[in-house]
């Protein structure tokens, strides 16, 4: 795309955040995730710094909230622009944790159909903040039958579900923002432990319940990627006891893994590859660096 076309992207993007601005005056609705970077791109827009310059995107959150039969629910978006957005699509995603995962799937699924539908060169945040807002008084009447956590977790652990699993995930390649920020939101809603680390190439791992792995799963593959896949998956039974549990877990709870970067072409930078082997041996999983790295790229799908 042409830096005509990426700058008119910026100018519109500088005229949707004071859209939004005035939409959601309230502390805490409307919230940039690095300040700077919109100081930097209103210098581009202006004239003063070069669009080269320009590296970081431009992100946001926004709170919506929504009352219905003396019930509330809040829901945030997470929106991240690419430079040249409106001319391509944003990269955008929610966080609602009083609905339920099959619900908030649901939600995800008809949104991304809603911005599928939005031409491109038009500004999208908007449209899609009023649809999830009138989406939303759908999901509080839900609540009011809404099964509580406990069910769900006993839901876990009927026949066929009482096992436990630690899944290895391999992709070419995990830079984006919003894609990191989203697997890690679900490690932590699944309550699982592990880690994601990005750049070149990018390892997940996810551990704990059944059910929650391949719930972390499903989510994780369905965003779009050049290459991902699972390289192993251990499964041993669910221990009764407390302790057996914890026995079982090689990792803390879900995070992001950042060791020494090493730089590349452009974006691209991988972790030092050292450092992740030494990591892996002290967490009792050192066989599994062979088997990442000798990894044959037809094990693993071609993204969308």
């Amino acid at each position: 795309m042409s830096s005509e076309k990426c700058l008119q992207g910026l100018e519109l993007q500088l005229i949707e955040v004071e859209m939004l601005k005035s939409m959601y005056p309230n502390p805490g609705e409307f919230e940039l995730d690095d300040p700077t970077t919109l100081e930097l791109v209103k210098a581009v827009v202006s004239g003063e710094l070069e669009l080269t310059g320009l590296e970081s995107r431009l992100g946001y959150s926004i709170k919506v909230t929504v009352e219905s039969n003396k019930k509330t629910l809040v829901a945030e978006l997470v929106c991240n622009l690419p430079h040249e957005y409106p001319f391509v699509r944003p990269q955008i995603y929610t966080r609602v944790p009083e609905i339920s995962r099959e619900r908030h799937r649901q939600l995800r699924e008809e949104m991304n159909n809603e911005l599928e539908n939005i031409v491109e060169g038009e500004l999208a945040v908007g449209v899609l903040l009023e649809w999830l807002k009138e989406r939303l008084y759908t999901e509080v009447n839900y609540l009011l039958s809404e099964p509580s956590k406990k069910s769900e977790e006993k839901r876990c652990l009927e026949p066929g579900r009482d096992t436990f699993s630690r899944m290895w995930i391999f992709s070419h390649h995990i830079y984006s923002k919003v894609k990191r920020l989203e697997i890690l939101d679900w490690g932590k809603e699944l309550k699982l432990h592990g880690f994601c680390m990005p750049g070149k190439p990018g390892i997940i791992c996810a551990e704990g319940m059944t059910c929650d792995v391949e719930e972390f799963w499903h989510r994780v593959r369905r965003l779009s990627w050049k290459k991902i896949g699972i390289v192993e998956q251990e499964v041993f039974p669910w221990p009764e006891s407390s302790e057996g549990k914890s026995a079982l877990y090689k990792f803390q709870q879900f995070d992001e893994l950042v060791l020494d970067a090493r730089g590349g072409k452009g974006r691209e930078y991988h972790m030092d590859l050292g450092q992740f082997s030494k990591y892996l041996e002290q967490h009792n999983s050192g066989h599994i660096f062979n088997t990442l790295f000798g990894l044959d790229s037809k094990n693993v799908e071609d993204g969308v």
